[in-house]
């Protein structure tokens, strides 16, 4: 969620470095404008000198018309040339700009689906470990239940030990009074 916003951020701002191309050209195009405008203003200004000269120039006048006539057809045609070039490098703009857009685009849910594809690996990944990880809980619970178990057999079996060892311990201890007893009957046997 966050790349896609940090995508859209992205594409804001190149939205914005062209709009702001755009405005740069919208004024170049204004001054160009201006400055065509006080060509014009001067030019009326050359026709109203003109019309003041002498006779001289009266004479010319019709063929200054004309040139003045060539001269605004060629501004119109220019204007005209302008405009188109203006409105063709808009659409250029705009063809560019959704051209790499949709390059960014692609770009960009290429690299998405790479990351579900990595994803759904690792949830598989993930999925496994946690089957591994519940088997060896009970693998362990059940090392748990029989090392219990076994403590209390050893508990038993040391229990049974002891018994074992003062059985033993009365044994000898029967032995030697048997021992005794042997020899006092060997010395009363004697003595009788």
């Amino acid at each position: 969620m966050l790349q896609k916003i940090k995508n859209l951020m992205q594409i804001r701002e190149e939205i914005d470095k062209i709009n702001e191309k755009l405005s740069n050209t919208t004024e170049a195009a204004n001054s160009l404008k201006n400055d065509i405008n006080a060509l014009k203003e001067q030019l009326n200004s050359y026709i109203s000198k003109i019309n003041e000269k002498n006779s001289e120039f009266f004479r010319n006048f019709d063929e200054n018309i004309n040139i003045i006539k060539n001269a605004r057809d060629s501004f119109q045609k220019e204007l005209f040339d302008f405009k188109l070039l203006k409105s063709q490098t808009q659409r250029k703009i705009l063809e560019k700009f959704e051209e790499e857009l949709q390059k960014e685009l692609q770009l960009k849910l290429g690299n998405l689906n790479k990351d579900a594809e990595e994803y759904n690996e690792l949830k598989g990944q993930i999925a496994n470990i946690s089957l591994k990880v519940n088997n060896l809980s009970e693998e362990i619970s059940k090392f748990l239940s029989i090392s219990k178990n076994i403590k209390e057999r050893d508990f038993e079996m040391t229990h049974f030990a002891r018994q074992l060892i003062d059985m033993d311990r009365e044994k000898l201890e029967l032995m030697r009074k048997i021992d005794t007893l042997e020899r006092l009957v060997g010395r009363m046997r004697r003595t009788v």
